[in-house]
């Protein structure tokens, strides 16, 4: 594929909204750079290459956030995630995925749904049991297995953290070790050719230039004001599952 001026523009756009979103509310932008992306460009190239961004992405956020959030707790949720992996993978080849990915995609709207009516971010230590979001977690992994979508473990953070930071940096922690395991992956399988190589090339000035814009308006907004866009955004994740799920898409 030729990278055109006019291509290395589109791409430079699109990751600067995306990550600029991703550096505010802390997940989404592939909810946002996939579609736009996959109008001039092929998901092979796409999916890999945004993966070289975000894992230094996630990191970063993450360390932003380091002392929003508990290291040891997260280990935990992301050992469970990486486990959940597995049999996800292993049902893929037994299951109607269109079916079961349309019934992910409702359940993440409801999800949403009950995010938005319940009230603001604030778990208790009542709702951090262990065993809950060991499983929660689990099943997240499954779904990732399953689909590439990590989404009950976002739900059940928004609900489970005392805080926005919290929140963002427990999540960003997740996708970063998540992240990692696939890329070692894609590593292993040769997916990345000069064409992806070139391809995160062009998106990284958008990535820090994101990253900036991001860590600019965050210092003058409290965190808890960006709750209303994260949600909305989960919602839209949950319709967009739902829409590419269907057999006639």
């Amino acid at each position: 594929m030729e990278f055109s001026p006019g291509i290395i523009a589109f791409i430079f756009a699109v990751q600067l909204i995306s990550y600029t979103i991703k550096g505010l509310i802390g997940f989404g932008n592939p909810l946002i750079s996939g579609p736009l992306l996959s109008m001039r460009l092929d998901n092979v190239l796409i999916t890999p290459g945004t993966l070289l961004l975000d894992c230094p992405v996630n990191a970063w956020i993450t360390w932003k956030n380091r002392r929003s959030f508990q290291w040891r707790r997260i280990a935990a949720l992301l050992g469970a995630n990486l486990l959940g992996v597995i049999p996800g993978t292993l049902l893929l080849q037994y299951s109607m995925p269109w079916v079961l990915k349309t019934c992910l995609g409702v359940v993440v709207v409801a999800l949403g749904v009950e995010m938005a009516t319940r009230g603001k971010t604030g778990g208790s230590k009542k709702k951090d049991r262990r065993g809950l979001m060991l499983a929660v977690s689990f099943f997240s992994g499954m779904c990732a297995g399953l689909f590439g979508i990590n989404m009950f473990i976002v739900a059940y953070l928004e609900r489970a953290s005392s805080n926005y930071e919290e929140f963002k940096g427990s999540m960003c922690c997740l996708f970063f070790g998540e992240n990692a395991f696939r890329l070692l992956v894609y590593l292993a399988e040769g997916i990345y050719t000069r064409e992806v190589l070139l391809f995160s090339l062009c998106s990284l000035p958008a990535a820090i230039a994101a990253m900036v814009i991001s860590a600019l308006v965050t210092r003058r907004l409290d965190g808890q004001r960006l709750r209303p866009a994260a949600i909305v955004l989960f919602i839209l994740g949950g319709v967009s599952i739902i829409v590419k799920s269907l057999p006639i898409f």
